[in-house]
């Protein structure tokens, strides 16, 4: 150790400084605040009422210097589509994905579930995963709702517990419980398979970056509650979700063009060349370049 003044300031000199964040981040972060909050009124008018304006808003402000390298008009698409189903971009109810220079609206199951509770006829939802330790057991010929049972294993860990072998939901509707969708893993790799064009054109790319290959249980879960959608009662809402859902899903496609959302004019622009863009700074790759692959059925 140094004893003197001399000596310390001696070894602080020969030591590398600590590594420095890059100046353009703050610089970026500012113009991409200011970007947002010049169209707050576009978000803000089309959310429900049940919704906390200021709230999306912070949400939205989070996320955005993930989608510098993003096009105004694929910004303000995602986050119109947000705004006009009522749910928040933060990776539980909807995600906002970068995939090249296109900022791609994606539902996640939560988002789902909370379309299919604005039901009136709709008492609740549930969905779990059942893991190798837990008590479950499924006899279809049973009538609702001996026919499935699940009781996790509150005793243990979730490592404790296993592997996940199942994802399920059902939904309560009108005081009578519903058909229970169960999903295994090989079932979900098959939609997967089969309906993705993320995943696939992930796969002949080799790059492994889609969300099945990023995050398959968030997928798996989507999935089963998806499969959901075909036994609760159905609104005009929860259907164009679903197609919103399958158009992200695309890769070949536009932005979604979501029925109920407005894009001004100067924000049509598909090039990103307006005046406020242009002063956005340079900066590395944002996120992970990670889009989702919704299931088709």
């Amino acid at each position: 150790m140094p004893d003197t003044l001399k000596d310390r300031v001696k070894q602080a000199a020969s030591e590398e400084p600590p590594e420095q964040s890059a100046v353009t981040d703050l610089a970026l972060n500012d113009s991409a605040m200011a970007w947002l909050q010049s169209r707050s009124t576009y978000f803000t008018d089309a959310l429900p009422r049940h919704v906390d304006r200021a709230h999306f808003m912070s949400v939205a402000r989070a996320i955005m210097p993930n989608l510098a390298k993003c096009t105004d008009y694929s910004i303000t698409s995602a986050l119109l589509a947000c705004a006009r189903f009522g749910l928040e971009p933060d990776g539980r109810q909807a995600a906002v994905i970068p995939y090249g220079d296109t900022a791609t609206f994606q539902p996640m199951y939560e988002g789902y579930i909370e379309l299919m509770y604005r039901h009136p006829r709709v008492d609740s939802v549930h969905f779990n995963w059942v893991r190798e330790a837990d008590q479950w057991d499924f006899t279809p010929t049973e009538p609702s709702p001996r026919d499935f049972f699940h009781k996790p294993r509150v005793d243990r860990t979730e490592e404790e517990r296993g592997k996940v072998i199942l994802a399920y939901a059902f939904a309560w509707i009108d005081g009578r419980r519903s058909q229970v969708i169960i999903l295994n893993r090989p079932q979900a790799e098959a939609i997967r398979d089969k309906y993705s064009h993320a995943y696939k054109k992930a796969e002949r790319n080799q790059k492994h970056d889609s969300a099945w290959h990023t995050d398959f249980d968030a997928m798996w879960a989507k999935s089963a509650v998806r499969r959901l959608v075909k036994v609760v009662p159905t609104s005009h809402e929860l259907a164009d979700l679903v197609q919103a859902d399958d158009d992200a899903d695309d890769t070949s496609a536009a932005p979604a063009v979501i029925r109920g959302t407005v894009v001004a004019r100067d924000d049509q622009d598909a090039g990103g060349d307006g005046a406020e863009r242009q002063a956005w700074p340079t900066a590395a790759e944002p996120g992970s370049g990670v889009r989702e692959g919704g299931e088709q059925e």
